[in-house]
């Protein structure tokens, strides 16, 4: 029995050992994946930042369109520095305004990315808020992002239709980046038009659904003309077919009423109206209007003036 004991314990043991060694295994594991991802810097935008070993704070005040750099000393923050991205006031051409995307603190350096429809800089400054190094691109970005191993910055953007990358050369420096060693890379998605004219060099697929949209067309115009011919004429027959019932009952129900009756009616309708009317007395109401000489309408002007000065001569 004891030695049953034993060897129960001694298996407990064991296996107790072996699940700590799998468990510190794991944690290593965990740890290594949690290095990776703290050393992974995505190309994310940021908005605000913060040096542990200046204490101090940077974020994009989009409201005033400025970079803030924020002093913490333990009890408050105090902006001790505003960097204006763009002016803003008094603007009309909006979609010219160069807008923060990012931010972000390498090397004792603060980045800030801005851009706007067609072009973007990439601005970087000293942690006092001295500008030291400003590279404007073509085109539009959204985000960088900095490889501390292969020593590049990355600044990518989309476009109408694809993407753009940018690989900065950070060898010598942040404050020493260089545009002329810049590497571009550019993606553009294929269109629908190419991408038919790959598969359909010649075009006859495209022109035998033109041509069946087409004839597709007319074949459903002709239905809907015909129909709505049918259908017209169809209520025109039945409108007519209506009338012409109502016409021969009226025939029907005035036939049988004779000419003493219409005689009858007549007489009636004529003593009605004779006895409306009033008896009246026949008075001449005519005046005699005087009217004084005018020259105006005076028939001795219209006469011709020449034989009157002929005969005035004689």
């Amino acid at each position: 029995m004891k030695k049953k004991l034993g060897f129960i314990g001694i298996t407990l043991l064991l296996v107790f050992a072996f699940a700590q060694f799998v468990v510190a295994q794991n944690n290593e594991q965990v740890q290594e994946i949690i290095i990776e991802k703290e050393a992974y810097d995505p190309l994310i935008p940021q908005m605000f930042v913060f040096d542990k070993e200046n204490n101090i704070f940077a974020g994009l005040n989009n409201a005033d369109n400025t970079v803030d750099l924020i002093r913490y000393d333990g009890e408050k923050l105090e902006i001790f520095k505003s960097i204006l991205v763009d002016v803003v006031a008094k603007r009309h051409d909006v979609e010219h305004i160069y807008r923060p995307k990012g931010i972000a603190i390498y090397e004792n350096h603060l980045v800030f990315l801005a851009s706007h429809r067609d072009s973007c800089y990439l601005s970087v400054i000293n942690l006092t808020g001295e500008s030291v190094k400003k590279l404007y691109f073509a085109g539009s970005a959204d985000a960088f992002s900095y490889n501390s191993e292969a020593k590049e910055l990355y600044v990518a953007g989309e476009t109408a239709t694809g993407y753009d990358l940018i690989a900065l050369n950070t060898s010598n420096g942040i404050d020493k980046i260089d545009l002329g060693e810049a590497v571009s890379l550019h993606y553009r998605q294929p269109r629908l038009a190419d991408e038919i004219a790959k598969k359909d060099p010649a075009g006859v697929g495209i022109s035998s659904v033109a041509i069946l949209v087409v004839f597709l067309s007319l074949l459903l115009l002709a239905v809907i003309f015909k129909s709505t011919g049918k259908f017209f004429i169809s209520s025109a027959t039945k409108n007519e077919k209506k009338i012409n019932v109502h016409v021969a009952e009226t025939q029907k129900g005035t036939s049988d009423v004779s000419g003493e009756v219409y005689a009858a009616i007549f007489t009636a309708i004529h003593l009605y109206n004779e006895e409306l009317h009033d008896l009246e007395n026949t008075v001449l109401t005519i005046n005699k209007v005087s009217r004084t000489y005018s020259p105006w309408s005076s028939k001795i002007h219209g006469l011709n003036t020449y034989f009157n000065n002929i005969g005035y001569k004689k």
